[in-house]
């Protein structure tokens, strides 16, 4: 008996040794990922051949870039965003728990010598084996439970990249409406600077005639620099502006030098209605989506607790011999523990509370989320009203002001100093309404971010290829503008 139970125990053991999984290194590369995400972040072009340099190592060659249309931004994003590798690297750590079922508790396994003593014990027979094997049986649903938590929580995780990836969509349509403006802005300033320049020769003309003088010329030529000094300093926030991009999509900022010449949207003449824009809200909101799979989350969790609060069966074979006689026993052992006391109070009670309090974050998520809908439509209905009084009102005032100006001040009726002003007067106005369209376009943007939907798509873009929320996130809404065409 004592080398049946010997062979049992090796045998276990093997089977032991044989199923697990052997541990394998694999080094943080510091410098040659920081290599690797360089080349990437220029997009080699795997149709060109790769350049060997003198050390004989290989450099993959750089993409020649296209022109930087939005969609290429959307597509270059979905590829390259450091944000979005975070978050489906989360995910696929998540989905791998998820992948594995829950196994069944292992059997135990115990074995060792009995040893007898007394005036009626064989000295042969003083020490005997004894061993017994023991199986857990589940008799609740915590397996099922189980899984089922991992998957919610596999899920949460693709609801975070999903949002995310939403999020970031709707940041790069700002970012690159920014980047429009931006260089629209210094071509304005580049133009008025040309146009000061005119103005510069004309008082030198003015100056040989005797009908101004050196000071005037002086304040106008400063008024030059001045405006030369500001296209500069707007070639230097459009290099922000590019940095900013640079790091939302993950590639280098060289891709974003090529401009088509059409690059922002047409905005409708009227806005949606408000109700209408609530009712999308509630569908695209990623804050509500990543709440809504937490609440799921919650339901799973909670379920999980109640199943713990069934005990497991235990059951096993058991076997030894008499001790000091030559005698063996073979016997069944039953068991369970009685959930007298502890019936997993603390863990349901907290699981409960922990479904109540995502609860209650959705409703305030939903407040917050309704507040900056009404703030972002009331901006762009102001920016509106104002952008449409520079261009209908103002803007061709002060044309029409500087045109009398000019010709006053060319024929002699009026001075340089008058003209000066004048002039300043409509470049003030020129870059006011330049700034009202950025605002009335930033407020459109807001817009759609408090609805977490695009409203007008940008040239050549597709509303359809909108990044999801998911399944779980998204539900159809009856009168969801968004949701009937989904459908």
């Amino acid at each position: 008996m004592r080398v049946s139970s010997t062979s049992l125990l090796v045998a276990v053991c093997m089977v032991l040794l044989t199923g697990c999984e052997r541990y394998s290194q694999r080094p943080l590369l510091a410098d040659a990922i920081l290599t690797s995400v360089e080349q990437k972040r220029h997009l080699p072009d795997a149709t060109s051949p790769d350049l060997v340099v003198g050390d004989g190592s290989i450099v993959a060659a750089k993409a020649t870039p296209g022109a930087f249309t939005f969609p290429r931004a959307v597509a270059l994003m979905k590829d390259n965003s450091p944000a979005l590798k975070e978050l489906r690297a989360e995910y696929d750590t998540a989905q791998a728990l998820a992948n594995v079922k829950t196994p069944l508790p292992n059997p135990t396994f115990e074995a060792g010598p009995l040893y007898g003593f007394g005036p009626k014990v064989s000295h042969l027979y003083r020490y005997q084996p004894f061993g017994s094997l023991g199986f857990t049986i589940p008799t609740g649903k915590r397996l099922q439970c189980q899984d089922e938590y991992n998957q919610a929580a596999a899920e949460v995780a693709y609801i975070d990249a999903a949002a995310k990836h939403r999020e970031l969509y709707l940041e790069l349509r700002k970012g690159y409406t920014r980047l429009a403006l931006g260089q629209q802005r210094i071509n304005t300033r580049k133009e008025l600077a040309e146009s000061a320049g005119k103005s510069t020769a004309l008082t030198k003309k003015q100056i040989e005639a005797g009908l101004t003088t050196e000071l005037d010329a002086g304040l106008i030529e400063l008024e030059q620099v001045k405006l030369q000094t500001e296209a500069i300093v707007a070639e230097g926030e459009l290099v922000n502006v590019r940095g900013e991009l640079s790091q939302m999509i993950g590639v280098h900022a060289e891709h974003f030098s090529t401009l088509p010449s059409v690059m922002l949207q047409t905005l409708p003449a009227t806005l949606p209605n408000l109700d209408e824009l609530q009712k999308m809200l509630v569908c695209n909101s990623s804050e509500l989506a990543r709440l809504r799979a937490r609440y799921e989350l919650a339901e799973r969790a909670l379920h999980l607790e109640i199943s713990k609060q069934y005990p497991d069966f235990r059951i096993g074979p058991k076997f030894e011999n008499e001790r000091g006689e030559r005698k063996t026993t073979v016997g069944l052992t039953l068991g369970i523990d009685l959930p007298i006391f502890d019936r997993n109070q603390q863990g349901i009670a907290s699981a409960k509370q922990k479904r109540e309090e995502i609860r209650i974050k959705f409703e305030a998520a939903a407040n917050r989320a309704l507040a900056a809908l009404d703030r972002a439509y009331s901006n762009f209905k102001l920016a509106t009203e104002k952008l449409k009084m520079l261009n209908t009102l103002v803007l061709p005032r002060a044309t029409k002001n500087i045109e009398l100006a000019r010709k006053a001040m060319e024929t002699g009726v009026s001075d340089s100093l008058k003209f000066l002003e004048t002039e300043r007067n409509q470049r003030s106005v020129l870059l006011d309404a330049l700034e009202t369209e950025l605002s009335l376009r930033g407020a459109w943007i807001e817009l759609e971010q408090a609805v977490g939907y695009p409203l007008a798509p940008f040239p050549n873009e597709s509303l359809s290829d909108t990044p999801p929320l998911g399944v779980v996130a998204q539900p159809a809404h009856a009168e969801c503008p968004v949701c009937k065409e989904n459908r």
